[in-house]
Parts: structure tokens; sequence; C-alpha cells
């Protein structure tokens, strides 16, 4: 029943060495940074040595991008943005190697469309303490390092087996940062849980950042969930994941990356259950009445632990019950974005520019939470230019004969995260410009049929 293939046997040792590195980095941190370290040297080695670039160079930016929170609240990272450099060098790397496609001229476009509004920020920008390429870089690395993904997966071709593969990549630093988080966090009954976003249970660090990656981790052991693995013991402990990423993503008291997650999970069912033949769509029905039963049981559980405030946090209600702001504070910064847009239209005022907008009109020093918002003020009429070409890539693949089954949840995750996370992380650009691939699906082998015989075919076939 457990049999153990060689694949499965180094995929097991692997979650086990991760299991292994959320332990030992709970204990001591400065481990963290010999971890990133390895990560780049591995990584670097095998993208040069191997002949399968396109699958390490895709792995190494996969595992960047979900592991750049847990390598930034163990202070591993020697400064903030390394996460997004390392996503577009290793994209480059693999471009280097690979190169990309000429079609992608529409991911150039938007490249382009971007640059006039880092003129316009230098040429505004009068604040001395601070400095203007941080304020460059703080708000274009999101974007570009969906420009290197996006260059370099822009209908390339890759194996749904591959692709795969590069989802169970992703999954090792997740589970590495839920073991950190479990044990770095106090014991949950000494947590004192509002209707706020709880850093104790978050391992000490903000979050809405942490619930997007365990969200994320929610979505990829959900997709091994409906399409499982051969060997049946990686299937369980899937499930077991499955659970825990999702009690622990509800104990952040962060909404975005929850709701994301079943987002995503509901558009990757759709699909599924569209192009699934009819036994495996009878299988996937009874996988989702037994992970309702479970989702129920676990949503009390949260019930239980927190008092029941889990349910007054996802309806908008404050500890004593009493209606608050469900955007906590984000509608009005992009009020503030969106007047910054109407009196700076064609260019916007320009890059960086937004938050030092909001501290002369209203005083507000807030950054940014959603990138939409921030792309119309600082970027203006270009700025909307830039997401309808973002939007209308996928649009496009989705007409054509591109198949792939992770396109549109995707996309939904880049889209939601932006809309209350910003690009403050890698990861919501890696994954827009992952969508971008063009899957090939293994053909079904069919049975071959035996020639049908004669009377004159056996008569001929006697000795």
């Amino acid at each position: 029943m457990f049999g153990l293939d060689k694949d499965t046997t180094l995929y097991l040792q692997r979650l086990l060495l991760h299991v292994g590195i959320g332990i030992l980095v709970s204990k001591f941190r400065v481990l963290a940074q010999v971890y990133l370290l390895v990560i780049v040297v591995y990584f670097v080695f095998q993208i040069i040595k191997r002949t399968d670039k396109t699958y390490y160079a895709l792995g190494a930016a996969a595992y960047i991008a979900a592991a750049e929170i847990f390598l930034r609240m163990t202070s591993a990272m020697p400064f903030w943005e390394l996460g997004k450099y390392l996503v577009i060098f290793f994209m480059l790397l693999g471009m280097f190697y690979e190169g990309f496609k000429l079609k992608a001229w529409p991911v150039l476009a938007f490249l382009f469309l971007l640059l006039p509004s880092v003129v316009v920020g230098y040429l505004n920008f009068d604040y001395f303490e601070e400095s203007f390429r941080k304020a460059v870089l703080f708000n274009l690395s999101g974007p570009l390092s969906l420009f290197a993904t996006a260059l370099f997966c822009y209908q390339r071709e890759i194996k749904f087996k591959t692709l795969l593969k590069v989802v169970d990549v992703m999954m090792l630093p997740v589970l590495s940062m839920v073991v950190y988080i479990i044990l770095y966090s106090p014991p949950l009954e000494q947590i004192v849980f509002t209707t706020e976003s709880n850093e104790a249970a978050s391992g000490g660090y903000g979050g809405n950042q942490v619930s997007t990656i365990l969200g994320l981790g929610m979505f990829l052991a959900y997709i091994r969930f409906l399409i499982p693995y051969k060997n049946n013991l990686l299937n369980l402990i899937n499930i077991g994941l499955l659970g825990l990423l999702t009690y622990r993503c509800l104990l952040t008291f962060s909404r975005g990356g929850f709701i994301t997650a079943i987002i995503m999970m509901i558009v990757f069912t759709v699909l599924f259950i569209n192009w699934a033949p009819l036994a495996k769509k009878a299988k996937a029905t009874v996988k989702l009445v037994g992970l309702g039963i479970g989702g129920f049981l676990l949503w009390g559980t949260a019930m239980a632990v927190t008092g029941g405030l889990i349910y007054n946090r996802y309806v908008g209600k404050n500890t004593l019950g009493e209606d608050q702001d469900i955007t906590t504070g984000r509608g009005d910064i992009i009020n503030e974005e969106l007047l910054a847009f109407f009196d700076n239209p064609f260019l916007g005022v320009g890059v960086g520019m937004g938050k030092f907008f909001r501290i002369e009109e209203e005083g507000s020093n807030l950054a940014t939470h959603n990138e939409v918002a921030r792309m119309l003020a600082e970027h203006g009429v270009l700025g909307i230019l830039a997401l309808l070409i973002l939007l209308l890539i996928p649009l496009g693949f989705l007409l054509s004969k591109n198949r792939n089954l992770l396109m549109l949840p995707f996309v939904a995750f880049w889209f939601l995260t932006i809309n209350h996370s910003a690009m403050r992380v890698a990861l919501p650009g890696f994954m827009y410009g992952f969508a971008l691939l063009s899957v090939h699906y293994a053909k079904q082998k069919r049975p071959k049929t035996k020639p049908k015989t004669t009377a004159l075919s056996r008569q001929q076939a006697l000795p």
C-alpha cells in the first residue's frame, strides 16, 4: 500500500528536511542565513549543471518566491527586497540558457509603460530624508519580478508532470514556515485574540503576508488533493498539510490569504470537473464531500480556540460584536490614491510619490495596500494601459487552445493578492508569470485492438 519508489522516497526526504529546517531555525535563527545561502548556491549549480534548465530555473524562482516571507521573518535577508531580486536573477539565468519567445512583446510593452513615471518621480522628488532609488525600487521591484517571470514563461512549453513537480517544490518552504510558526509562536492558550490581525499567532510577523503564504500552501495542497500522488503515504501527508495550513491561516486573523485560497480552490475545482473524465469526476465529488466535512470541523475548532472572534473578523465586527470598517483602513488609502490620479491623470504623480502625496494632502504616511490604486496614482493612464495588458494576456490564452489548468487560479491569486497586499512580496508577480506557461498533457493510451480474423486468414494461419 505504501510502496516507496525512487521519486516518492526523494520527496519524502525533502519533506523531512524542510520540517527539520523549520525546527532548527525556530531554535537558532542565525541558521536562516545559512539556509538562504545554501538555497542560492544549490539552485545556481543545478541550473548550470542540469539539462532540464527550464524546470530548475522555474523551481528556483518558485522556491524563493514561496520562501521569501519565511526568510524575512527570520531576519535572513541582507536587504528587504532580496527575494524579488533573486526571482529576477533566476528568471534571467533561465533566459540566458533557454531564451524567450518574441511573441512576448505584450510583456515588454507592460514594462515600457511603467518607465515614464520614473522620470516624473525623479523630477518631483524633493524629500531629502528619503532615497529616490529606494522609493523607486520599493514600488517597482514587484512589477519587475512579474516582468521577468512573465517574459520567461510566456507560452513556454512544459509538460503537466513537470508543472506539478514545480508545485511540489513550492510547498517545501511553506512547510518549513508553518513548522517555524507553530514552534516560535506562544501556545495558543496564551495568545490574546482580538478581531485584529494577530502577529503572535503568525510567528511574530505581519499576519497579512503570513496568511498570503499559508493561503498559497492551502491551494498547493489542494491541487495535489484533486490530482493525487501515486503513493498513498504522500496523499495522507498532503491531506494533513492541507488541514494544518488552513487552521494556521485562520489563526492569523488576516482574511486576504484565506479568502484568496478559497477562491482559487473554487476556480480550480470548476476547471478540473469540467475537463476531467467521468471516473475522475466521480472520485473528485466524493473527495469534496469529505473536504467539506473536514472544513466544517476546522472552522469549529478555530471558533472554539478564538472564543468565536474568528466569526466576528470575517463578518466585519469588532470584539464587542459592533460593525467596523471591513477594509481596516485600506478604503481610505484607495480614496487618497484615486485623488492623486484625478489630479495627475496622464502620467500620475510619479513612481514612489504616492506616499508623499498622501502625506501632503491627507497627513497619512501609510504605505499602499492596493497595487491597482497605486498604479493609477503613480502611473496615471499609462498605469491603466499596463494593467489592461496584464488582464488581456491570460484572456487571450483562454480563448486560444492553451489549456493550462492552473492559469486562471494563478491569475486569480495575483489579482486578489495585489488588491489586499499590493506587490510587497515577489509571490503575486511570480504567480502571474507562472500562469503563462503552455502546458502539454500526456495523451491517454488507448488499448490496442486485436485485428479481426476472417475465415480466410484462419486458413492461412494453419500450418
